[in-house]
């Protein structure tokens, strides 16, 4: 019982981790749209540009500099 409430408490730890890099990876790029907007019009679309990159593919790309 004491190996299943250690793992059940391990792969908890590992999903809220999971999680918080997730949040932080959105945060900041929801810091860097609100920068774009600051910005003039003319620069807007280049500097959103960098946005679109969902957490998965930053995951992706990241994992293949790593090979």
């Amino acid at each position: 019982m004491k190996k299943l409430q250690y793992s059940l408490l391990i792969l908890i730890a590992m999903c809220a981790q999971a999680c918080t890099q997730r949040a932080w990876y959105e945060g900041v790029k929801q810091s860097h749209r609100n920068e774009c907007n600051k910005g003039p019009a003319s620069e807007r679309d280049d500097c959103l540009k960098g946005t679109d990159e969902s957490y998965d593919e930053y995951q992706r790309k990241k994992q293949e500099i790593k090979k």
